[in-house]
């Protein structure tokens, strides 16, 4: 269990930075694929990945002024700093590179194994880390994140024509 104040703190650092290299990802991938439904779900993915940042961010600044976590609706929006480690380097994320030939269904899964190993990485963490708080965090993030998973294997099964797939959305997964 991850009980220290400081362990809490390096993983929150490690979630932004996890975060915003998602953001960046989504964002590569909205300025690449040529698919206007296609683009327009890596953006929306982008936002909230900034989303995500923003509330990690006022965690951490909670916990580096000596505060303790809160839920992350009740988070107040306001910017901070950010670390290192992610889904995206080190042990196991190999194989998230795109190559520049690959076309928009290859970014899609790519996509794709992102938010399964976030998802898996948000699930370990929030198992870990003590207190009900840090753990509704945790949750919320695997929640989020199985929202996008939702959103880009749809995406794939439209574009791919196969399985399910929305044509016309009846709600939206995106959150304000």
């Amino acid at each position: 269990m991850v009980s220290a104040r400081s362990e809490q703190i390096e993983i929150l650092r490690n979630a932004i930075q996890m975060e915003i290299q998602g953001e960046d990802f989504f964002l590569k991938m909205a300025e690449r694929v040529r698919h206007p439904n296609t683009k327009s779900m890596f953006s929306s993915l982008a936002r909230q990945e900034q989303r995500h940042v923003d509330v990690l961010k006022e965690e951490l600044s909670r916990l580096e002024g000596g505060s303790d976590w809160i839920s992350p609706s009740s988070v107040k929006l306001k910017p901070n700093s950010a670390a290192s480690a992610s889904v995206f380097h080190g042990e196991g994320g190999a194989g998230l590179e795109i190559d520049p030939k690959a076309g928009e269904l290859e970014a899609i899964k790519l996509g794709i194994e992102i938010e399964k190993r976030s998802i898996d990485y948000y699930r370990k963490t929030g198992a870990e880390v003590m207190g009900l708080k840090a753990k509704m965090v945790f949750n919320w993030l695997v929640g989020e994140e199985a929202g996008h998973l939702t959103i880009l294997t749809a995406e794939y099964d439209n574009r791919s024509r196969s399985g399910f797939y929305f044509d016309t959305p009846e709600f939206s997964l995106e959150v304000m």
